[in-house]
């Protein structure tokens, strides 16, 4: 059982509101027309709003470690918990195919220490 008050399971299992589909500046798709230093504060005051306090970055065929640390270090500060995912998109003709991926920990604590 998590012991941090701020965790969305410190007193152990709990209902949640998740969005595991989400966008971010990373993602061409994504748009963002607010002050570029801004952008995690006003990301993570938009998934407070919205009650969410579990989500999943899913950007289209790609990655972006640095902007999901961001992220996550100040959703974490409100009690949402962030995981690092991809939607992996795959075209054929006029039919496509998108498959929502998340990622562990683990394999986020090893993309980090390769990037290093």
């Amino acid at each position: 059982m998590a012991t941090d008050e701020k965790s969305p399971f410190a007193h152990g299992s709990a209902w949640v509101r998740a969005d595991f589909h989400l966008h971010t500046k990373a993602d061409k798709e994504f748009k963002y027309d607010g002050d570029e230093n801004a952008f995690v504060g006003a990301y993570v005051d938009a998934l407070k709003k919205a009650v969410i306090r579990l989500a999943v970055v899913t950007n289209h065929n790609k990655f972006d470690a640095d902007e999901f640390k961001a992220l996550r270090r100040r959703a974490r500060k409100e009690g949402i918990g962030l995981l690092p995912g991809v939607e992996l998109s795959v075209n054929d003709g006029s039919n496509g195919v998108h498959t929502l991926i998340v990622f562990s920990d683990e394999w986020l604590a090893a993309k980090l220490l390769a990037a290093a």
